[in-house]
């Protein structure tokens, strides 16, 4: 792990670097944003079209940000981000169906969302995909499949995650 976090910064500005146009319009969307100038933000983010762009709408939309409360419009926008494979909506997008808060609860759905974040590393939708798969919510109960997720969220220092293994009787 230490050498990973040593080298991702500079694998970052390697990236912002070689794309310069694709990060131009995000980092002016996400600088009008923290100063919540929302409708500079949301003027950004559209023009920019990137899946962080289309996440941040998303939850724009999601919360009333500069606009209206459109939890279906803000499903819309974080489907097409986690469609493009951006993390963030993705597990976004598991909660938001998990929940059933904009849209009618479908555990299933949750899983498929949580499984892709989850396959990108994201300790948390591990742990929630460890539970559903132990608890059959969403997925076919299957205890080996929820040890090989929650061990792995376990593995990112995920506390309930080595919690659950231990109740589990697992290593």
């Amino acid at each position: 792990m230490i050498r990973r976090a040593k080298i991702v910064p500079y694998v970052l500005v390697g990236l912002m670097l070689a794309v310069p146009s694709v990060w131009a319009g995000y980092d002016a969307g996400a600088k009008a944003y923290l100063a919540k100038d929302y409708k500079r933000a949301l003027r950004e983010f559209k023009a920019d079209g990137s899946p962080p762009s289309q996440y941040v709408l998303g939850i724009m939309h999601f919360k009333g940000e500069g606009v209206e409360v459109d939890k279906a419009g803000a499903v819309k926008l974080l489907r097409a981000s986690a469609e493009r494979g951006y993390l963030k909506a993705q597990y976004s997008l598991a909660v938001i169906y998990d929940k059933g808060d904009g849209v009618d609860q479908d555990q299933p759905e949750a899983a498929k969302w949580y499984r892709k974040a989850a396959e990108q590393g994201h300790a948390q939708s591990q742990f929630n995909l460890g539970l559903m798969y132990t608890n059959g919510e969403g997925v076919e109960k299957d205890r080996a499949e929820a040890v090989k997720w929650l061990r792995k969220s376990a593995g990112q220092g995920h506390v309930r995650a080595q919690k659950l293994l231990r109740v589990m009787g697992e290593k």
